[in-house]
């Protein structure tokens, strides 16, 4: 499982590896939650070169060179070549400590994963299957775009088909965290129901937790850790020096540190995170939360997202490019049986009582052997 965190990003200095597609939306999104971004490439789309003309971000128009992920807050490398990309994360990570770093479509080359997201410019809603199945991200988030009159960050940056300037929508960067055996401390003077709410979550996802029940820190306590959840931001009285060193999130006052935990609803591996702008309106975030948990929590999602992850890896094996493996996951989730006509599974999104025959409803009714047949049958003939 993957921690949900929402950074603030506003006028920090981040890095975006690569100039295709998949940067552009990496730069869009960071643009968005107000970071001064970088792009090292030779080349790059129209919409970056655009970016850069017009000073919204700074174009390296060249290859990666030694140390240029110095000095970075989060850094994402998204170019097309593997070599380049793990230049990327081993200097970032293990020469200069970077904590946010992010090899798109490489979970171990990454601290980060990033995350389906949807927003009205009031709230952010980010959804995340822990790398089991993207697709059925992809799903939710296209449901959710319609449900709440939400819009997805990828359709940014354009207008009649022409790039346009990026605003700054003062929106946090929804990301979920690897924290598998990495080192997280909590402060606290007792344990809240918040703070316990905190330690658990840690621990679901595998983090080496370290708790100081005291008010008083030293700078050694926590300079090594990956973050550090306060009770109150007065546990972090640090150094000026050293306090933007610190990956933080602070109870009593959300908007200083560094990330906030989000309302959060979850089902096993499916992560819906929900926020508001600034921390603004807890009453409308709320209500979301309501409206998405009864939908999503404890209706299947997570045992269907769950079989999925399992057949993953050979998936992976099986077929050799990235389009095919999508297509074939893409036509999987979408698997109705005896139809006269085509249909594509509704996923339950519409209507939780869907009872047509398809992979999601064997998976949710319990029908697990028939639905390992079924992949295993597709993917033998996909072999």
């Amino acid at each position: 499982m993957f921690y949900p965190a929402h950074i603030n990003l506003q006028n920090r200095n981040c890095l975006v590896v690569g100039g295709g597609t998949v940067a552009e939306r990496k730069v869009v999104s960071m643009l968005i939650c107000g970071a001064h971004v970088t792009v090292i490439s030779p080349d790059a789309t129209e919409l970056i070169a655009f970016l850069s003309d017009t000073g919204q971000i700074r174009w390296h128009k060249r290859q990666l060179k030694e140390d240029d992920t110095r000095g970075y807050f989060l850094i994402s490398a998204a170019t097309d070549d593997t070599s380049i990309n793990t230049a990327v994360f081993t200097e970032a990570h293990d020469k200069y400590r970077t904590r946010l770093v992010n090899v798109v479509d490489v979970i171990p080359q990454c601290t980060f994963a990033a995350a389906s997201v949807v927003t009205d410019g009031k709230i952010v809603i980010s959804i995340s299957t822990s790398g089991k199945s993207p697709a059925t991200s992809r799903r939710i988030r296209e449901h959710l775009e319609v449900m709440l009159n939400t819009s997805s960050l990828y359709t940014l940056g354009y207008e009649n088909g022409r790039p346009v300037q990026i605003e700054n929508q003062l929106l946090p960067y929804p990301v979920y965290l690897l924290l598998a055996k990495r080192k997280c401390v909590v402060l606290s003077e007792k344990n809240t129901s918040e703070i316990e709410g905190r330690i658990t979550l840690l621990h679901k996802c595998g983090a080496d937790v370290v708790c100081h029940h005291s008010k008083m820190v030293k700078y050694q306590d926590i300079e090594d850790a990956f973050l550090v959840i306060a009770e109150k931001q007065s546990y972090l009285d640090l150094p000026r020096d050293r306090d933007t060193n610190i990956f933080y999130e602070s109870l009593n006052k959300p908007n200083v540190g560094t990330f906030i935990t989000p309302k959060l609803v979850i089902d096993d591996n499916l992560i819906i995170s929900i926020s508001a702008k600034n921390g603004l309106d807890p009453a409308l975030a709320d209500s979301i939360y309501d409206r998405l948990r009864i939908q999503f929590e404890n209706n299947g999602y997570g045992d269907f997202i769950d079989i999925l992850g399992k057949y993953r890896p050979e998936v992976l094996d099986a077929l050799p490019t990235p389009d095919k493996r999508k297509e074939f996951l893409e036509t999987l989730i979408g698997h109705v049986e005896n139809t006269s006509q085509y249909e594509e599974c509704c996923l339950g999104l519409d209507n939780l009582e869907c009872s047509a025959e398809c992979l999601f409803n064997w998976v949710r009714h319990g029908k697990i052997d028939q639905s390992k047949n079924f992949i295993s049958k597709q993917l033998t003939t996909q072999s």
